[in-house]
Parts: structure tokens; C-alpha cells; sequence
């Protein structure tokens, strides 16, 4: 709804909150990126196709299965901000531990590098799905709808702005100092950008939410999921473009293994990736801020379902060239801000201020194929190889307009 008088100055103030995280936020993800730094920082460990499944599957998938535990404790409070905090900061001590081991690496084994990589990041993980829930309640809500529909568009030209210097800075640091020690200041520098996004949140002053008249048991609460899947039925259509489209977030770190096979990847080359990467985000979060107004939800959703199921067969047919190759990361850049751009605002707008806790937790639950995915193409690629297994991401990937096509949120026609 739309406020006026302190609840619309309340509003405003959130704004500027959101979008100070948002920016920190930006500057630090580069630094800790999870399709290109940490699946390089795994196979110079030592790690091979199924270590990167594996802890891929955990970072994108598994830790979101907490998102519907977490849903469950929280959705009887009123207020939800320390939720959010306590998150934020188990991923700032998990960055720091990853530095810290990689600083100690060289006079490591492999395999504790790898170990404490893998429980780090997984702290990681699930700490941010701690976080993301009361993130999606407390921007719905403390946030009016005039101001969100703004702050989607300007966090992305923030999240550019931020993610293309963090790219230049990163590709700096992997190429100008040895490894592991790279690595390591990477890690350094994510966590205090981190530290500085936390004063976002620190500042936010959060809007009660209506109070539950009965507090649910963990088991009361999950057993309300089918009925309240056969009650929304956009709901459904939204978890299944997750677990179809929403699957090739967890691709990107196979087209680093791909580029692995083919050649020694260097810490300039990962670099690259990085910046092109980032480049490709920044296209379309420049045309949907200038052109909002022209565009809905749903067709940004549907253009990315066309880049996520383009992005496989290109792998394959360019891997062989290198110089080429690495632009693809382009185009993956391009499909992670309009994926990311249309999923988050359906979420909000199908939802209220009653449900969109419970439905923030289904959705990071209800998408299992994230979870497992990774884990399955990477043992299938060491069975059948990385040809059958991209063919079968596209049609995968692809199957999303079905159900893209049959969205029909009439709160989301404008971005």
C-alpha cells in the first residue's frame, strides 16, 4: 500500500538503508564470487567436478532448504530485524576464516584447505538464507509500494556500479599478487566491504508486522504448505521457473571446469571472467532503469529464460577458443540481472504482508533442483561427459517459459 505522513518519511529512510547494503554488498561480491573465485580457489586446492558440485549444490541450493526452517521460527515475531543481522554477521566471520586459512594454506594439506573451504562457505550459505528471509519481509513492508517499485530499479544501477569497480579491483589483486595470497586479500577485502554493508542493515527502522494470533509448531507449519500451494497457484508456476530457469544460477562454475579441461586457468584469466562478467550485469540494469515504465516483470523473466538456455550449447561450441569463450561470461552476466531482477519482484508482489515470510521460506525451500543439481551434472559429467550433460541443462533451462507464460501477477506489470 501506499503511506503517507511518518510511515512515508519511515519509508524513505529504509530506502537509503536498503540501498547503502546494497551497494557495500555490491563492492564486496566480486571479491568472494561464487562462479568464478571460489570455484578457482577449489580446483587450485586440489578439487575436481564433484567437489565443485558439491560445494555449488551447498552455496546455491542445499543452504536455501533452511530458508522455510527459518521462516517458520520467525514468522510469529512482529519484528525480524535481528534475524537479518545475526546472518549478516556468521557471513562475516565465515569470510574471515576463509582468508585466514588461505593466508595459512601454503603449510596446509590440500584437503584441510578443501575441508575448511567447504564448512566455511557453507556457514556462508546458510547464514544468508538466515538473513534472507526477514530481508524479503522487511523490504516489503518497510519500504512503501511507490518507493520499492523505485528501489528495484535504482539498487540495480547501484549493484553495477558497485559490482564493475569491485571487477577492476579483484581482477588487480588475482593478477598482482601470487597465490594463494590473492586469493587471500580477496577474501580480506569481501570481508570488511561486508562489515561496512552491515551499517545498512544496522540503521533500518522496521514496521511491525501484523501479529499472529497462534504461534505455529515447526511441524503445523510445513503441513501448511500444500494448502497454501493449491491456494496460490502463481506460487507453483514461480517454484517450478526456480527449479527450470532458476537452475542455470548453479551453471556458471561447470563453464569455469569446461575452460579447466581445455586450459590451465590462471588467476588472470579468472579475472576476466569476473569483469565480463560484471559487464554483462551492467547492460541490462542501464535499460531497465532509463525504460522501466515499458517493461513487466514477466518479459524480463522470459528473456532470461531464452539467454539461460542459449548459454550450454555456446559453451560447448566455443570452448575450444578461449579468446572467445570467456565472453560467453557475458552473456551470463546478462541473464544473472534479469533472472535476479524478475524473480525478486515477482516474489514481493504475489505475496502480502500476512504471507511473505511463509512464501520467501517456500521459495528458497521449494527450490530443490538448485540443491541437487550441481551434485547429479557433476557426477553425470564424469559418466557422459560434458556434451550430453550442457544439452540437457538447455532443454531444462528452457522448460521455464512454460510455466513463465502461465504467470499471472497483475501486480507485476511494470518493473
Amino acid at each position: 500500500m501506499t503511506r503517507t505522513g511518518p510511515e512515508r518519511t519511515l519509508s524513505r529512510r529504509n530506502f537509503w538503508s536498503f540501498l547503502w547494503h546494497a551497494g557495500f554488498f555490491a563492492l564486496a561480491v566480486n571479491f568472494m564470487d561464487t562462479d568464478t573465485v571460489i570455484p578457482a580457489v577449489l580446483i587450485r586446492a586440489g578439487g575436481g567436478p564433484l567437489a565443485v558440485g558439491f560445494l555449488t549444490a551447498i552455496m546455491l541450493g542445499l543452504s536455501r532448504l533452511f530458508q522455510l526452517l527459518f521462516a517458520g521460527l520467525m514468522e510469529p515475531y512482529s519484528y525480524k530485524k535481528r534475524f537479518m543481522v545475526a546472518g549478516i554477521f556468521l557471513r562475516i566471520f565465515s569470510l574471515a576464516v576463509v582468508a585466514y586459512v588461505l593466508h595459512l594454506s601454503p603449510h596446509l594439506p590440500g584437503g584441510v584447505v578443501v575441508a575448511t573451504l567447504f564448512l566455511a562457505m557453507t556457514l556462508f550459505s546458510v547464514s544468508g538464507s538466515l538473513a534472507n528471509v526477514p530481508y524479503i519481509d522487511i523490504l516489503g513492508k518497510s519500504i512503501s509500494s511507490d518507493d520499492r517499485k523505485r528501489f528495484f530499479s535504482v539498487r540495480q544501477i547501484v549493484n553495477s556500479a558497485g559490482v564493475l569497480i569491485s571487477a577492476v579491483a579483484v581482477r588487480h589483486v588475482l593478477r598482482s599478487l601470487p597465490y594463494p595470497e590473492n586469493y587471500s586479500v580477496s577474501f580480506w577485502l569481501a570481508t570488511g566491504l561486508l562489515l561496512l554493508a552491515s551499517l545498512g542493515f544496522l540503521s533500518i527502522r522496521e514496521m511491525a508486522s501484523p501479529p499472529k494470533e497462534k504461534k505455529d509448531t515447526v511441524g503445523s507449519f510445513l503441513r501448511r504448505v500444500i494448502p497454501e500451494l493449491k491456494k496460490y497457484p502463481d506460487l507453483v508456476n514461480y517454484l517450478v521457473i526456480l527449479n527450470t530457469t532458476g537452475v542455470a544460477v548453479t551453471f556458471l562454475p561447470f563453464m569455469i571446469m569446461l575452460a579447466k579441461k581445455t586450459g590451465e586457468i590462471s588467476s588472470s584469466f579468472v579475472g576476466n571472467l569476473i569483469l565480463l562478467k560484471v559487464g554483462g550485469m551492467i547492460i541490462p540494469g542501464l535499460v531497465l532503469f532509463f525504460y522501466h515504465r515499458k517493461y513487466s516483470y514477466k518479459r524480463v523473466l522470459k528473456l532470461s529464460v531464452v539467454l539461460a538456455a542459449m548459454l550450454p550449447p555456446l559453451s560447448l561450441l566455443l570452448a575450444g577458443n578461449p579468446a572467445l569463450y570467456q565472453y560467453l561470461f557475458v552473456l551470463s552476466g546478462i541473464f544473472l540481472a534479469l533472472y535476479k531482477i524478475a524473480v525478486n519482484g515477482i516474489l514481493i508482489e504475489i505475496s502480502n504482508e500476512e504471507n511473505r515470510t511463509f512464501f520467501a521460506g517456500i521459495s528458497g525451500a521449494g527450490n530443490i533442483l538448485s540443491s541437487l543439481l550441481p551434485i547429479f551434472a557433476g557426477m553425470f559429467i564424469v559418466w557422459f561427459g560434458y556434451t550430453v550433460v550442457f544439452l540437457v541443462l538447455a532443454l531444462l533451462f528452457l522448460s521455464g517459459w512454460i510455466f513463465a507464460q502461465r504467470l499471472n501477477c497483475s501486480g507485476t506489470q511494470k518493473l
